[in-house]
């Protein structure tokens, strides 16, 4: 018995247990993956309802750093311009609550937190003309 565990089965064995181990803490990783999605962001001018080129995007969401530590996690902040037709796609995003902060020129900022709980999720966002200060 002795000779076995200092033989290369033994070093077979240990491999497989570490390999066995990361593939157990990867699965739950692959489990969310089908939790993501593509989040379609379309912006326009509430008066006109034109297009908005260029207007400046970000996305910003937390991702759970670990399945060990499920009580830390981490802001991701992802950020775009939109094309000619006013729109921007983000892939890759995690389901559940997101932040969408949206910016042009002549246009009131917007911002507001959106839940991200269908596949191919589209918002629209009709910006406003900024209000004279008093």
């Amino acid at each position: 018995m002795s000779r076995i565990l200092n033989s290369p089965l033994r070093t077979m064995f240990l491999v497989g247990l570490m390999l066995a181990c990361l593939v157990a803490a990867q699965s739950p990783a692959r489990a969310a993956e089908g939790e993501r999605t593509n989040v379609h962001v379309v912006v326009t001018d509430r008066e006109t309802g034109k297009p908005i080129f260029q207007a400046r995007l970000t996305l910003i969401f937390e991702e759970k750093s670990s399945t060990l530590k499920v009580k830390h996690s981490k802001p991701i902040s992802f950020s775009a311009k939109t094309d000619l037709k006013g729109r921007y796609r983000f892939t890759d995003i995690p389901k559940g609550t997101v932040r969408l902060l949206v910016t042009s020129e002549r246009h009131a900022s917007f911002g507001k937190d959106i839940e991200i709980d269908q596949d191919n999720q589209e918002i629209l966002v009709k910006m406003k003309k900024p209000q004279p200060q008093i």
